[in-house]
């Protein structure tokens, strides 16, 4: 059986149906990121997974999702969220502000508490 059979099947038995791009894209990250056949499994199911929690809680990309179709959107945001690494991490924690462009504070004495300045 080729690998794109029992992938699909593989989806099938789990109750949902895969796009062929979306499947294609499947055996894209599969080949690039899976050495060994357990390891390619245990990613497969990994992604599964994930897919299904996102179709009971209805939604991808903000918008209500109805169905059981794997679309590549939507399986392109599973990839992504599960291939983050702590760099990613760190990078979305770390934020640059314009001093320039961030509200002005100043200190209220008699309330000793600091609140937005009137005016620019």
């Amino acid at each position: 059986m080729s690998e794109r059979k029992r992938i699909a099947r593989i989806f099938k038995m789990r109750g949902l149906s895969v796009q062929s791009s979306a499947l294609d894209a499947l055996l894209n990250v599969l080949r690039r990121e899976c050495s060994s056949k357990t390891n390619e499994n245990e990613t497969l199911f990994a992604i599964i997974d994930e897919v299904k929690e996102r179709m009971l809680s209805n939604t991808h990309n903000g918008r209500r999702y109805n169905g059981n179709i794997v679309t590549t959107a939507l399986l392109e945001e599973v990839v992504a969220e599960l291939s983050r690494d702590a760099k990613d991490v760190t990078e979305e924690a770390v934020q640059i502000l314009d001093a320039f462009r961030t509200p002005r504070l100043e200190f209220d004495s008699m309330r000793k508490q600091f609140g937005l300045a009137k005016g620019g």
